[in-house]
């Protein structure tokens, strides 16, 4: 095997064109995720209604990348996120002309509205089966590594924006329709870029088999029974950790720091901006940490800490113990993204990486989806604001030890040769 087909990481054109829309996807994610719910509040929408919104933005993009899971290599993956980026271009001008619930719920799942600053849809999982087949060995850590940075880099980006755009306002004054216009506006404007720059990827991205596993025609591709089973253990596992995140995803943390401590938009910009760019920091770290002591023992041991962090959160005596807290917490919780993004593409043959990305992306989708609205019911009563941060906080430690005890004696039989 050759240097360049055992470590063809980020000088691959394809590769770069990834992580341009990534980065442009991440910072339109970083600003509208801080924007729009400090927007919806101040229209006297309530922390209930907002839940559900982030609740149904969550749960109906997860549940069309769960359908779509088992067909992606057969629909083409270009043209997936050629598709998701045309939807989000022409439905995230809508948010503009209505304030109707159903139809608002219609948007940001098509408009792909991130309501955690983070990804949403179907782009992270095409793009993660898409660069295993363009690196592999530790070269594939190292490229999730840097792909998880770019994205954590933009989300931080995004959220000095809004923090510049706060800076602009003054202190507490509110978002007025016309700078909500042009926001949204720019994010649809980030769809189209995206939407050019998937249109001239390479199509050595693609997936090809001639038949698949079982004698089938490659349009007809099957799962294993064994990828079946790992499939299905990791999307209960990745599960109930985005559900724990759910119930502290950016968009109700915002709403929390906002009611709980009275931050304003240039004061929430910066916090948000210091918890990605930490973020983006710790996973260019996870890549070295991996290769010493092993991609599942940097995913585990690094996220647990985090998790304690977390449940302390909410009882900081002052804001500014708090966000030191969340600061602190995010310098360890990212570690895990790369290492588990790597180490699931590594458990399973090439031709089925894209129907356990999408579908453990997915399932994660859902689980964070199904939470918001239960956050907005704790954030409806002052009384119970801590309730979300230790939820999640003891639903994730419980999801590092037991993904540790199943999967510490699973081999990694593809890590350097595919």
């Amino acid at each position: 095997m050759s240097q360049r087909e055992s470590e063809p990481s980020l000088n691959d054109h394809a590769v770069w064109y990834l992580l341009i829309a990534r980065a442009l996807r991440e910072v339109a994610f970083g600003v509208i995720a801080i924007i729009l719910p400090l927007y919806w509040h101040e229209q006297h929408v309530s922390a209930l209604e907002i839940g559900a919104l982030f609740t149904t933005a969550l749960l109906g993009s997860s549940l069309i990348s769960l359908w779509i899971g088992r067909h992606v290599d057969h629909f083409g993956r270009r043209r997936l996120l050629m598709l998701s980026s045309l939807l989000w271009l022409v439905a995230s001008p809508f948010l503009l002309v209505t304030r109707e619930p159903l139809v608002l719920g219609a948007i940001i799942i098509f408009g792909s509205i991130s309501p955690t600053g983070k990804e949403i849809g179907l782009f992270l999982g095409i793009e993660q089966a898409m660069l295993s087949k363009l690196a592999r060995g530790h070269a594939r850590t190292k490229t999730y590594a840097w792909f998880t940075l770019v994205g954590y880099v933009s989300t931080a980006a995004g959220a000095l924006i809004a923090a510049l755009l706060g800076f602009g306002l003054g202190r507490n004054v509110e978002i007025s329709a016309e700078l909500f216009r042009i926001i949204v506006l720019a994010y649809s404007g980030i769809a189209l870029v995206q939407l050019v720059l998937y249109a001239v990827i390479p199509r050595s991205v693609e997936q090809t088999r001639a038949t698949s596993m079982e004698g089938g025609d490659a349009e007809r591709y099957r799962p294993r029974g064994e990828v079946r089973k790992v499939v299905t253990t990791l999307t209960a596992l990745f599960s109930v950790d985005a559900f724990g995140s759910g119930l502290i995803v950016q968009g109700l943390l915002v709403y929390w720091f906002r009611v709980k401590f009275g931050f304003d938009l240039e004061q929430l910009g910066l916090l948000f901006f210091g918890t990605n760019l930490f973020s983006a920091l710790s996973s260019l770290v996870a890549a070295s940490i991996s290769k010493r002591f092993g991609l599942l023992n940097t995913m585990v041991f690094t996220h647990l800490p985090s998790n304690v962090l977390l449940i302390l959160v909410p009882f900081a005596p002052s804001g500014l113990l708090a966000a030191v807290a969340l600061l602190a917490r995010h310098m360890l919780s990212q570690m895990d993204v790369p290492t588990r993004q790597a180490y699931t593409m590594a458990i399973v043959d090439a031709q089925d990486r894209g129907y356990l990305a999408t579908t453990t992306n997915a399932a994660r989708g859902l689980g964070t989806g199904a939470s918001p609205l239960i956050a907005g019911l704790f954030l409806s009563n002052v009384a119970l604001f801590a309730y979300p941060f230790v939820i999640a906080g003891g639903l994730k430690a419980g999801y590092d030890v037991v993904i540790y005890a199943i999967f510490r004696k699973v081999p990694t039989p593809y890590s350097e040769t595919q």
